[in-house]
């Protein structure tokens, strides 16, 4: 079998975007005086992701535990890149 990694170019582009997210997440809450932390962005995070499914050739790529541990990785990096 064999496994091209241009497949997860789809996958990886959309991670970014729920990056984004959660870093414009973080930047409103924390202007409206709100106190954050990385729990709450991976909460935010998770909730976006909610509907998505990727898949490629067919196969889908997160069940529950992928897709929570994708959110708290993507919640993660944007609280970090924001402090």
């Amino acid at each position: 079998m064999k496994f091209s990694k241009a497949k997860l170019i789809p996958l990886v582009l959309r991670l970014g975007d729920y990056l984004k997210e959660g870093f414009d997440h973080y930047v409103a809450l924390k202007s409206s005086g709100v106190e954050v932390d990385a729990d709450i962005i991976s909460l935010f995070v998770a909730e976006q992701m909610s509907e998505w499914n990727p898949t490629i050739s067919g196969k889908e790529l997160l069940d529950s535990e992928t897709k929570e541990a994708a959110a708290k990785f993507v919640g993660g990096v944007a609280y970090n890149l924001s402090k």
